[in-house]
């Protein structure tokens, strides 16, 4: 036998040797989850800001990462626990590139003037409860009522640069647990 077949059939039995012990040898077995993310865009809307200026969602959307955060205004932006904390953290969240905005009821005049001190816009939602209104293309409305101006329920949602939020059926879908949330953007992660 020549040297040349000595070679080439030693390389065929090696071949034939790997093949077949990867084909005995049980792999760890890897599962992968896809998760499916429903994301759309953003319900877009117009409302008065704290300073009685018109501010439009549709001018933040493509240019940065927005928290909107829906608030009850009944106990005002200082009786609000979340509403405080945002406000104590805003210059830090704002550093980060994230835009803030709020969105409740018409507030009282006293609570409207706390407002004013806000670093970020906090809008009024006058028309809650009607079909158009940002609260319940949000699903933040507390309906039925029996009020001229719906109730609106605490909720964060997240619209990504790209103008997508996240979905849960028919209307965006909030942050599961706020606190922690804001607690993980606090700390930029």
């Amino acid at each position: 036998m020549k040297l040349r077949e000595k070679f080439f059939g030693s390389v065929l039995l090696l071949v034939v040797t790997a093949t077949a012990w990867r084909i005995l040898t049980p792999r760890d077995v890897v599962q992968v989850t896809a998760m499916f993310v429903d994301e759309r865009p953003a319900p877009t809307f117009q409302l008065l800001d704290q300073n009685g200026r018109q501010a439009n969602l549709q001018s933040y959307l493509h240019r940065h990462r927005i928290v909107l955060v829906f608030f009850d205004s009944s106990h005002g932006l200082n009786g609000d626990p979340l509403m405080r904390r945002i406000r104590e953290f805003a210059p830090a969240i704002k550093r980060t590139g994230i835009r803030l905005i709020a969105i409740s009821t018409p507030m009282t005049p006293e609570f409207k003037s706390q407002a004013e001190n806000f670093p970020f816009p906090v809008l009024h939602d006058t028309r809650s409860g009607y079909p158009d209104s940002s609260s319940v293309m949000w699903g933040t409305a507390i309906l039925p009522s029996t009020k001229s101006v719906a109730d609106i329920r605490p909720a964060i949602f997240v619209i990504e640069q790209t103008g997508l939020v996240e979905w849960d059926g028919n209307k965006p879908k909030p942050i599961a647990d706020s606190e922690l949330f804001l607690t993980q953007l606090i700390s930029g992660s």
